[in-house]
């Protein structure tokens, strides 16, 4: 058996136009001109770039994540149009029959992760659940999927997650990783296009 850790954005829920809508509503309030969704997914989704420089034109941001400090604006739009990608709840609930250990690993502020995960009805499925705050830094830093493993059940730990950062973090962590490609054609060895592709992936450790 095995403990399996997911990234949450762009991996169990599909939220990339929550994100969008919101960064470019917080830039329409600083009087700022609205970002291609390109632009605001790949700023996320790639180590090294500052998130409150590329969409904020802010230096010397207190906080680590581009969602700290403007919370209500990304409740609003993940109230308004975010939802699980296709099959994921079930995957959930096999691997829980499984008795898998699971966990989220996400760089979304630790705050906002119960409201959301209650919302789309997966926090159940949970072991333990990490977010970036004050004593948790975000990923590609290993230190969300260590804190993970001290907690897990299992010796063998997989990681899920949807961008480099991601694939870093699992690198760091020296632990094996998995890469969504949601509803994409062409896959690689390592990634997966559908919940059942997923699973295909873990049925191996179980």
């Amino acid at each position: 058996m095995i403990n399996i850790f997911f990234d949450m954005d762009g991996t169990l829920i599909d939220s990339a136009r929550a994100i969008v809508a919101a960064v470019n509503e917080i830039r329409q309030l600083m009087h700022l001109p609205e970002l291609s969704r390109e632009h605001i997914l790949y700023t996320i989704n790639t180590p090294g770039v500052d998130w409150a420089k590329e969409f904020y034109n802010i230096d010397d941001f207190e906080h680590s994540s581009f969602k700290n400090g403007f919370e209500e604006y990304f409740i609003k739009h993940y109230n308004e149009s975010v939802e699980l990608f296709e099959g994921v709840k079930e995957l959930l609930e096999f691997l829980k029959h499984k008795q898998c250990f699971l966990a989220l690993a996400t760089n979304a502020p630790q705050s906002s992760l119960s409201r959301i995960l209650k919302k789309h009805n997966i926090l159940l499925f949970f072991d333990a659940v990490v977010g970036v705050s004050d004593e948790m830094k975000p990923k590609p830093d290993p230190q969300m999927l260590h804190f993970l493993q001290k907690q897990a059940k299992y010796h063998h730990s997989v990681f899920i997650g949807d961008s480099q950062k991601d694939r870093e973090c699992a690198l760091n962590a020296k632990i094996s990783y998995y890469n969504a490609r949601w509803y994409e054609k062409e896959i690689k060895d390592d990634e997966f296009n559908s919940a059942e592709g997923l699973k295909a992936l873990l049925e191996k450790y179980l």
